[in-house]
């Protein structure tokens, strides 16, 4: 045991002399106790390199004292909140560097602004409102020198600016909807713009479906469904060449519709497209599918692929009537019976006419009986004449190209006219037709390339209809049976 203890204050060279010197005193007989020896002496060998190695690799580390205001180095975070955490660089010789230390990143949150709307009023300029609320009146200047913000000065009536503050209640934000989709947005650093961009308003894009019956007029219908006035009138543009919808609707008819509309928090932005749509008026249905083309050009097509916007529109006034035919007739003025080369439609002063088909204007001023005229060239054989104007929209002059459907002019009575109307002629080869009969040719229908991708779009969106109108037909079974009753 003396032997034991002695060995644990040596070094490993000592231990192994002693206990090869008390070995040789051993007797031959003795092995036994021998092999015992050298078990404990490699015990002892193997337990003081090991205290010896524990021994080494701490005074190590305290050979680096802990520099002042330093920190220790942070474990590994996988909070997305904090960056790269500390790590130490070796050196050429081996030895770490532990001043070096990495500093760990906090997101820094943006202050927290208070709204402060205001509703534009009539008379409203961007210096009154601020004015009113009180705000620095060398903002506004500042606004209308920045190349980006000074859209605010031509802020609308009815559409609401909105004024972000800090907690200092210092102005740092203009919010300003430029469109239905998009808002200028303007940083305020004192009374300087530090910053201006238009962004798109985050939203999300419904699909809807709607169905009605008319009973008096297509208009009331679709707005008594919710059908906002410009999806009306896409609808009549839609099915403007096979519908005439000044002549060809009866109570009975009805439509279905699947379209979107843009949101946002649940609250409508704008209207989207009319995706699908079926008309059916006096026992006839029209079907029309919105296709867009790998081009990006969008279009609407029967679900046998034939565009369903023709070469031109039934009439250049909606929503009108029909009050002199093509034909012969008495004059109302004249009184004598003559030829009537054009179709009259009776609509209130103002009106808007459009034109019934892409082309040029060839003539735009007064043209003796007629009054204020536009006169329209289209491509191949065709023309069209629209007289006794009130006045013409914005840009229509001789030589401008016009699009269909586009304003052109406004009704009104001046040359020799009894009242508001518009008188229409279509003409071929310089030749009168009637514009009620005369069948034109369709708009290029789809492309072989197309021909795919479209099939599947119509497959989808004809199920859609089906639905809706089956839906539409249960509903109305329905509401029969129970008057029966």
């Amino acid at each position: 045991m003396a032997s034991y203890r002695k060995a644990l204050s040596m070094t490993d060279s000592e231990a192994t002399s002693h206990l090869n010197q008390v070995s040789k005193k051993l007797p031959n007989n003795s092995g036994q106790l021998r092999k015992r020896h050298w078990f404990l002496g490699s015990l002892v060998i193997v337990f003081g390199s090991w205290i010896t190695h524990t021994t080494t690799a701490t005074i190590a580390v305290d050979q680096y004292p802990k520099q002042p205001g330093a920190e220790v180095a942070p474990s590994v975070s996988t909070d997305p909140a904090f960056s790269s955490t500390s790590s130490a660089k070796n050196n050429k010789d081996g030895s770490s560097n532990f001043n070096e230390v990495s500093a760990v990143k906090h997101i820094v949150k943006k202050p927290q602004l208070v709204s402060k709307p205001h509703k534009i009023r009539k008379g409203e300029s961007l210096g009154i409102i601020f004015k009113r609320e009180k705000l620095d009146s060398a903002i506004p200047h500042h606004i209308s020198q920045h190349p980006i913000a000074q859209q605010l000065t031509s802020i609308r009536v009815g559409k609401t600016i909105d004024f972000l503050f800090d907690e200092t209640n210092s102005l740092k934000e203009i919010r300003y909807p430029t469109s239905s989709l998009e808002e200028l947005v303007v940083e305020i650093d004192g009374v300087e713009v530090s910053n201006a961009v238009v962004k798109s308003i985050p939203y999300q894009t419904v699909e809807k479906a709607v169905s009605a019956e008319i009973s008096s007029s297509l208009y009331l219908a679709a707005q008594n469904k919710g059908l906002s006035n410009n999806l009306i009138m896409e609808m009549v543009k839609i099915f403007g060449w096979d519908i005439d919808f000044v002549q060809d609707i009866r109570a009975g008819d009805s439509f279905h519709i699947v379209f979107t509309e843009h949101q946002k928090d649940g609250e409508k932005l704008s209207d989207g497209h009319i995706l699908a749509a079926e008309f059916t008026t006096q026992g006839h249905s029209y079907s029309a599918i919105r296709f867009e083309d790998s081009n990006g050009d969008a279009s609407y097509y029967n679900q046998d692929g034939e565009s369903m916007l023709g070469t031109f529109l039934r009439s250049p006034v909606e929503f009108s009537r029909i009050s002199s035919r093509f034909g012969k007739r008495k004059h109302p003025i004249s009184k004598k019976w003559k030829a009537h080369k054009g179709v009259d439609y009776a609509a209130s002063r103002g009106t808007p006419i459009r034109a019934t088909a892409d082309g040029k204007v060839t003539l735009a001023g007064r043209k003796g009986g007629y009054g204020k005229t536009v006169v329209l060239r289209h491509a191949g054989r065709f023309s069209t004449l629209y007289a006794h104007m009130n006045g013409f929209a914005k840009g229509i002059r001789s030589g401008v190209r016009v699009k269909q459907g586009q304003t052109i002019g406004y009704v009104g009575s001046t040359g020799m006219s009894t009242g508001p109307h518009l008188h229409y002629e279509f003409r071929v080869d310089g030749v009168h037709r009637n514009s009620l009969t005369y069948k034109t040719p369709k708009a290029s229908s789809i492309s072989k390339a197309e021909r795919a991708n479209f099939d599947k779009v119509a497959l989808t969106l004809s199920k859609q209809l089906s639905s809706i109108k089956r839906e539409y037909l249960i509903a109305k079974t329905a509401i029969t049976e129970t008057k029966k009753i």
